[in-house]
């Protein structure tokens, strides 16, 4: 079994806004004590910047007093462009007016431009609706800023939708496995 984190991506903000919208973020997470700063940064057993704080409960109900001790169940705040992707049992991006299902190879097709630069929009071949690609269920995101929760139990539903207004308007959480 490996490690497993679920990230928040906000798809919309450029490089700047990311810098000034990450500090924001970090001092919330650390002005609430979701999390704390971690004095080992770099170790294996800790490599995170931020580690789960006293109310890190707050924001993962199924945190208990053990679940501090864990190997890498830190918070990362990533600024730069990434390509995220849900990597759990999933299926195929489908659309979320007709369920018509995005072919891998057409998705894969609009990853390289939309990291270059402008997010593509896609039209789907159900019922002709345009969105980005960012709207399509169960693809890919890109995006200039994350929080990485590393190893955490499940996150509130309420604590994503408060996370995600002070990342921007466009975000999304994604669970990976690495």
């Amino acid at each position: 079994m490996g490690d497993e984190c679920v990230t928040v991506v906000e798809m919309s903000i450029g490089p700047l806004e990311a810098a000034d919208r990450a500090d924001a973020v970090i001092r919330w997470l650390l002005d609430s004590g979701v999390v704390v700063s971690n004095p080992l940064r770099g170790s294996t057993w800790q490599p995170s910047g931020y580690l789960p704080g006293p109310r890190a409960s707050d924001a993962a109900p199924g945190f208990s007093d053990t679940d501090y001790t864990l190997a890498n169940n830190g918070v990362d705040i990533l600024v730069e462009r990434e390509l995220y992707r849900d990597t759990s049992p999933h299926e195929a991006p489908a659309c979320p007016d007709c369920g018509y299902e995005l072919a891998e190879a057409t998705l894969e097709g609009l990853i390289r431009p939309w990291l270059d630069g402008t997010e593509p929009r896609v039209t789907c071949g159900g019922c002709a609706a345009v969105r980005p690609l960012g709207e399509w269920p169960d693809g890919y995101l890109v995006g200039e800023l994350a929080v990485r929760f590393n190893n955490w139990p499940s996150l509130s539903p309420a604590f994503l939708a408060d996370l995600g207004a002070r990342m921007g308007p466009r975000w999304r959480a994604v669970r990976e496995q690495y």
